[in-house]
């Protein structure tokens, strides 16, 4: 997985829970590079779970809490670290539309090795379908990503996690309330 990923997670718990927290995580994980990550570097995504895990149990926020709203944190960073890709989007919908097609292959130029998760979003009136599928057991991430999405562009729809259960794979239907 990306370093950037990782540097941003870092970065998150300084932010949420401040920079001792932020140092505990990263010891009490036993880290193989005792949590000194480059945000060009690869790592692997089990890295982040055994982080995530160590915040779930130092925090007691469940994991899936903790990952959710640093995808929402992440969003947001997003906007930070890569402002020309997303300002080329107008709305929340055509940038959820354009993830696979035009981010993530953005991604990829920018890091040629990286395996970002298939994202297919299809519109339908005012509801939306986004699906996650992934060979990393993240879709609390994504979640938390498109939640924040609908939030930055003022969205009045939400989203819910129709098939919750598997991190590998799930589809989130945005709708207006109660549809």
């Amino acid at each position: 997985m990306k370093g950037v990923i990782f540097t941003e997670l870092v970065s998150y718990m300084e932010t949420r829970h401040g920079i001792a927290f932020a140092d505990d995580v990263i010891t009490q994980s036993n880290l193989p590079n005792d949590g000194a990550f480059t945000s060009v570097g690869n790592y692997p995504s089990a890295q982040a779970l055994t982080m995530v895990g160590v915040a779930a149990q130092l925090s007691g926020i469940e994991g899936s809490t903790i990952c959710e709203d640093y995808g929402a944190w992440l969003f947001d960073r997003f906007g930070v670290l890569f402002p020309s890709i997303m300002a080329a989007y107008p709305t929340a919908e055509s940038l959820l539309l354009h993830v696979g097609s035009h981010i993530h292959e953005e991604v990829r130029v920018l890091y040629p090795d990286a395996r970002p998760p298939l994202i297919e979003a299809v519109s339908e009136g005012t509801t939306m379908t986004v699906s996650y599928r992934s060979h990393r057991p993240m879709a609390h991430i994504a979640f938390g990503l498109i939640r924040q999405c609908l939030v930055s562009y003022g969205e009045t729809r939400t989203v819910r996690w129709h098939n919750a259960g598997r991190a590998e794979e799930a589809q989130f239907i945005i709708s207006a309330e109660g549809q």
